[in-house]
């Protein structure tokens, strides 16, 4: 048996350590008391699950919670009133319900007429224009009947409304053969002002006046203008037409 001297450093004596005949350190006191016994790992085993790799027979009970449902999730009687407002889609019939056609919208009868005018995948298009028919009112006196209009002041015809013509005609005759007539046009039918590029031209020998123009304005008048000194009265008829 060896013996080994070592130091105590805790009072520093010098101690002897023991070897047995196997060359192993010879141990009196050891702190077993942290080491797990018998009893203590017979209580572990208890809280062990066995896990097993075969199959599972048998029938095993599950619990479950009920949770609430999110803000606006759709429930039983919500999906129940929804069914009662969704209209069964089918392959067979549908009927629509007949309403009146906009304005403009071609029919069944207006194709037809264009269908017949379709040659070789063309329309054909007729190159005459439109017949547009005159428009014209009396504006002195009526028809077949003129209207005495003193000499000595000024006679303004009625109004008439050309917004809707290119060109229109003055035309008419009075019995006094030198009468002179001036064209009024107006924006508004309040304010009037002269007309100074046209002019109408009485006829002396028969008293025949006519003058045509273009009309960039809404309303127009003849005015047969006063003949100061002059007495009595003279007849007048006049029309003015537009186109």
């Amino acid at each position: 048996m060896s013996l080994i001297l070592v130091k105590d450093n805790t009072n520093s004596k010098i101690r002897e350590l023991e070897c047995t005949t196997a060359g192993l350190l010879k141990v009196d006191h050891v702190d077993v008391s942290a080491l797990a016994t018998e009893s203590s790992l017979a209580s572990l085993n208890g809280k062990v699950t066995v896990c097993d790799t075969s199959s599972i027979s048998g029938t095993v009970a599950c619990t479950h919670a009920s949770l609430p449902l999110p803000t606006g999730a759709a429930t039983q009687a919500t999906l129940a009133s929804l069914n009662g407002k969704v209209v069964a889609c089918d392959t067979g019939a549908v009927v629509v319900s007949a309403s009146s056609l906009p304005t403009g919208a071609a029919t069944e009868a207006s194709l037809a007429v264009l269908s017949g005018c379709v040659t070789a995948g063309k329309v054909a298009v007729s190159s005459s224009a439109a017949l547009i028919s005159a428009t014209s009112a009396y504006v002195f006196g009526t028809q077949g009947n003129p209207v005495a209009e003193l000499s000595n002041i000024d006679a303004i015809s009625s109004v008439v409304d050309v917004d809707a013509f290119q060109r229109v005609l003055i035309a008419g005759k009075t019995t006094k053969f030198d009468s002179e007539f001036q064209i009024e046009v107006s924006g508004d039918n309040l304010d009037w002002f002269d007309l100074q590029g046209v002019f109408v031209n009485v006829d002396y020998a028969n008293g025949n006046f006519g003058v045509i123009f273009d009309t960039p304005f809404q309303y127009l008048r003849l005015k047969r203008l006063a003949d100061v000194g002059s007495a009595g009265s003279e007849s007048v008829s006049a029309i003015i037409s537009g186109k």
